[in-house]
């Protein structure tokens, strides 16, 4: 029978005063932790049904029909990733949706009827009504932010319980009409319902620290800051919420202890309190660490905080909670600082839901976390999720590898009211009381678009009230929208915005670099795998190929960031194709990471890789592996000074005059058969290489495994990865490799397959085609372990062949107390950048200023400029050599705003947006041969008058605008853009 014993709980929070004492203690000893609470793995044995029957809530109802599943789990992973992005960032909308039923049965024992029993559940998509016993408890649809329920008064110790749970997934058509849940669309989110995260079952004293649930429950656990950080010392402050559900008063010593990452405790602190029965009260202690191990971006050192409560000198509750000591600025001319030490930030935006071809939302966080290691990998210090809070694995593995974490509540893309606003704030509230511990975070997002000033005096209170010593900085995305947000946001958030909006602020981006590539199609000399040739390739947004994807990562992250010193650094978006808000009907996801959708890197992956680690780097973009006469430009990315390029050892030739920092081409190669080797160099010193060698013909396939870092676990939920791989007689995989792999699967699992890019109906198959002579599948576990064996087939190939075997969990009346796996002992310690290229000169305060376009900012693909003194001749576009020749006279000595023309079928709703410094004429130049977009239909009047450009004729059309009023212009057309088409172009002028 299942009994209280070590569980470490990785949560957090809190505030508040209470008397103290505190004597500081070094001890030369590991530390074992207090035995006082338990913690079960609440995920496996559910039972569930995609219907929504009468009842299915009550304690006898007869559930022995339904299908038996483990959480995470979702009922969406057999829809999804298998149908062609709509274009137009829509997202992929084919997805069931609907209300379903989980019901849990479990037992616990009947010793524990004086104890206090509380659920966790970590998210569940998007509306979870809860009920124990056929008692209601309550209701989420925050869909990202954890919740609880106390479920003591209605459970049956040494009895059959059931919790069940009814979900529903359901949502308007459009994200924009989706009220009150504006966040739960595909256009932001893959709906991939249910119970999708994990759920814990947390047992305690009556006497007992509460948990971070303020949903529901209304407590706050733990809070723990630090203050006067230096070298030497850290005075660290430990607060608790204590609660006591005895009959009767108790008289508490509350302890707290500071251990290091070696086990050794380094300081301790204690209070007493006598508490009514019934009460909370918040204990507080202050202690100090001496020479504290501070937590840097690059070396994230975490120390674990105990608190203790103690009645008659025995243990009875205990809990934990992360602590990493660190200071930080964010300097509006200087960058970021931690702990004192300059850091540029460089990373990625991603989804939340972080969905995988086959799996859907539903992944155990080892895969999470093997996420998190690609991240780090590939050079990431930053991450930003949008725009919804992430999991809480995935924040603790922000402190574990060091992200600076940018963190949401939920929210869509506007400005709300009403009943959305309503649940946003709470659940921005209950996202603080559950994540305030992690020291990675250092921003709060308050949300996706300006507020009006009561919100954002809302949003402040919040922060104010349940993270007042948290020190962090605070902003909206696209708060450049509203006056109203001056005096609020403390950071601005960009949206790839050519210049800053805020003089006074710091700025980091948000949501940079936004094309897409598939990772099948190398580049322009390589054989084409259904992308040029796709039916649909005319409609795609984005028609970028591995290797120019690639060189585009570095360029705008040069251009953008990283020459600019003022510039805190950002978010490319994102890192893992995903089926949310794809612009290329090419592919089955949006296909803007760095990684594919099973994980598998891109060139761009090592293209940052070699930009951002701060070790010697360089990358040979591409393969090769090319016809006869080929003669090709070679893109080179290194973090050195100079590389020199060789073929078959013979040199090539020498640049140390990279292109935006890090790009080092070398023109007209002539391909041969043999290699092809780079050479970094700093000071004429090598630093390091990379050889790619031409692959021999295919002559096997190899089939190699992933697992967790405990192996593949029979929890019913737990995935085991396979690559299969067409490799030459040395072992190197072939990269022109493609074409149909059939697999034979038999065992203890449950086959998922995997995906094709640019292929509908490819998951789940027990066929897939390799691309660039790859691919992965995964299987799923079962409740019981067993073997499984997978023989894969490709024609003209031997058979490969692999075994998996899982491993065994105990599971006693639906409790278990092994917790989900993810990586351990990561910590490491990683040097200052080897090199960095020349910075241009900043000027503070030396900015593109306007009097009429003031905040303006452009979020689309290419540059924008401001431009004054309209008339004949000027240039029309950034990105054109073509001029106006004859405008009308009323334009003359106006301002105006020169678009990309590379942007003329690129669509976002806020591609252009400015407040108007006074009141102004607006004028819209616009190519008849485009489809009219709504915005210009609804807002603006046809003049009559037209503007020759080249082969287009421009209508020109009018609005007025009033001082202050926000401008906000979407894309160039809502439909389809004719390949000759105009880019429009904006012109104001003083009324």
């Amino acid at each position: 029978m299942l009994r209280s014993q070590l569980i470490k709980i990785a949560t957090l929070v809190v505030l508040g005063f209470g008397s103290f004492s505190c004597d500081n203690v070094q001890e030369n000893k590991d530390y074992v932790s207090q035995e006082t609470r338990t913690k079960y793995n609440f995920n496996l044995e559910w039972k569930f049904i995609k219907e929504n029957p009468e009842n299915a809530q009550e304690l006898g109802f007869d559930d022995v029909v339904w299908s038996t599943v483990s959480c995470p789990h979702t009922f969406n992973d057999i829809d999804t990733f298998d149908d062609l992005s709509h274009g137009h960032h829509d997202g992929e909308g084919n997805h069931w949706r609907g209300t379903v039923w989980y019901r849990k049965h479990f037992m616990l024992p009947a010793e524990d009827a004086n104890k206090k029993v509380f659920i966790e559940f970590e998210g569940v998509r998007q509306i979870a009504d809860v009920y124990i016993n056929g008692k209601f408890l309550g209701q989420n649809q925050t869909g990202f932010i954890p919740f609880g329920f106390d479920l003591t008064p209605y459970l049956k110790f040494g009895e059959n319980n059931v919790l069940a749970v009814k979900v529903n997934n359901d949502r308007g058509d459009h994200f924009r009409d989706n009220f009150p849940l504006v966040w739960h669309h595909e256009h932001w989110h893959p709906n991939h319902g249910g119970i999708y995260r994990n759920v814990f079952l947390h047992v305690t004293d009556p006497l007992h620290i509460t948990l971070p649930l303020y949903d529901n429950l209304e407590t706050l656990g733990t809070y723990v800051y630090s203050e006067n950080i230096t070298a030497e010392n850290a005075d660290v402050t430990i607060n608790a919420e204590v609660q006591n559900e005895y009959p009767d008063a108790k008289k508490v010593v509350y302890e707290a202890k500071i251990i290091d990452n070696d086990g050794k405790v380094v300081a301790t602190a204690s209070s007493e309190k006598s508490i009514e029965a019934g009460d909370k009260y918040m204990f507080s202690v202050t202690t100090s660490v001496s020479n504290p191990k501070r937590w840097y971006t690059r070396h994230p050192y975490m120390y674990n905080v105990e608190t203790i409560l103690k009645v008659d000198g025995k243990a009875i509750d205990s809990y934990n909670t992360p602590l990493g000591i660190r200071s930080f600025n964010f300097d509006k001319d200087k960058g970021f600082f931690n702990n004192g030490e300059y850091a540029k930030l460089h990373g990625w935006g991603q989804k939340p839901t972080n969905s995988w071809a086959g799996l859907g939302a539903a992944l155990p966080d080892w895969l999470r976390d093997y996420t998190y290691q690609l991240m780090d990998e590939a050079g990431g210090n930053f991450i930003r999720w949008g725009h919804c809070a992430g999991s809480p694995a995935e924040i603790a593995m922000g402190d574990k590898y060091g992200f600076v974490t940018l963190m949401p509540g939920v929210s869509g893309e506007s400005q709300d009211d009403g009943e959305t606003w309503n649940i946003r704030i709470k659940a921005f509230k209950d996202m603080i009381v559950y994540y305030r511990n992690h020291p990675s975070i250092f921003i709060w997002e308050g949300g996706n678009w300006a507020e009006t000033e009561a919100h954002y005096q809302e949003i402040l209170d919040v922060i104010n009230t349940f993270d007042p010593n948290g020190k962090r900085l605070m902003g909206n995305r696209r708060a450049d929208v509203k006056n109203d947000s001056e005096g609020y946001v403390s950071i601005e958030i960009g949206t790839e915005g050519w210049e800053r909006e805020y003089p006074d602020l710091p700025i980091v981006e948000s949501e940079y670099n936004r094309e897409e590539a598939p990772r099948r199609i190398w580049d322009k000399y390589s054989p084409d795998d259904n992308f040029y040739s796709h039916q649909n390739i005319k409609k795609n947004t984005y028609k970028l190929n591995s290797e120019e994807f690639a060189v585009n990562q570095v360029d705008h992250w040069w251009e953008k960031m990283g020459k600019k010193t003022y510039h805190v650094g950002g978010a490319n978006w994102v890192f893992t194709d995903g089926p949310h808000g794809g612009r290329c009907p090419t592919e089955v996801t949006r296909a803007s990471g760095e990684v594919d959708a099973v994980r598998l890197p891109k060139e761009a992956f090592f293209a940052t890789k070699a930009m951002w680690r701060p070790e010697p780097q360089v990358h040979i973009v591409g393969h090769w592996n090319y016809d006869e006469n080929t003669i090709k430009d070679i893109f080179v990315v290194s973090n050195c000074q100079e590389v020199k390029l060789y073929v078959n050892d013979e040199l090539v030739g020498t640049n140390s005059s990279p292109e935006n920092g890090y790009i080092f081409k070398f023109d007209k190669v002539s391909w041969k058969t043999g290699s092809i080797k780079a050479e970094a160099y700093i000071n004429s010193e090598l630093q390091t290489s990379q050889i790619k060698q031409t692959a021999r013909k295919p002559v096997a396939l190899k089939l190699s495994s992933i697992t967790g870092p405990q192996g593949w676990l029979a929890d019913g939920s737990d995935i085991a990865l396979v690559d299969v791989e067409v490799v030459d007689a040395n072992g190197n995989r072939c990269p022109l490799a493609k074409g149909r792999v059939d697999f034979t699967f038999e065992g203890a699992g449950v086959w998922r397959g995997g995906y094709n890019s640019g292929k509908p109906n490819s998951i789940n198959n027990l066929y897939l085609d390799i691309e660039a002579g790859i691919n992965r599948v995964s299987v799923r576990s079962l409740l019981e372990a067993g073997n499984v064996s997978i023989t894969a087939s490709y024609e003209g190939l031997p058979l490969a062949n692999i075994s998996i075997t899982s491993k065994p969990i105990k599971v006693v009346n639906g409790l278990t107390i092994e917790l989900p796996q993810v990586y351990q002992d990561v910590l490491a310690e990683e040097p200052m950048p080897i090199y960095t290229p020349e910075i241009p000169e900043y000027i503070p305060g030396k900015t593109n200023k306007s009097k009429l376009f003031t905040k303006f900012s452009y979020t689309g693909d290419g540059k924008a400029m401001l431009r004054t003194n309209m008339h004949w001749g000027k240039k029309s576009h950034t990105d054109l050599e073509h001029n106006y020749t004859v405008i009308p006279r009323y334009l003359n000595k106006a301002e105006y705003i020169r678009t990309p023309n590379s942007d003329k079928n690129y669509w976002a709703r806020d591609q252009l947006q400015f407040i108007a410094g006074v009141k102004m004429h607006i004028y819209v130049l616009h190519d008849d041969r485009v489809p009219r977009p709504e915005f210009l239909l609804e807002d603006y009047k046809d003049t009559g008058d037209n503007v020759k450009l080249d082969d287009a004729v421009m209508s020109v059309f009018h609005r007025l605008a009033e001082a202050g009023e926000s401008i906000i212009m979407a894309g160039n057309s809502d439909g389809e853009v004719p390949e000759d088409a105009k880019m429009y172009t904006v012109i104001g002028k003083k009324f």
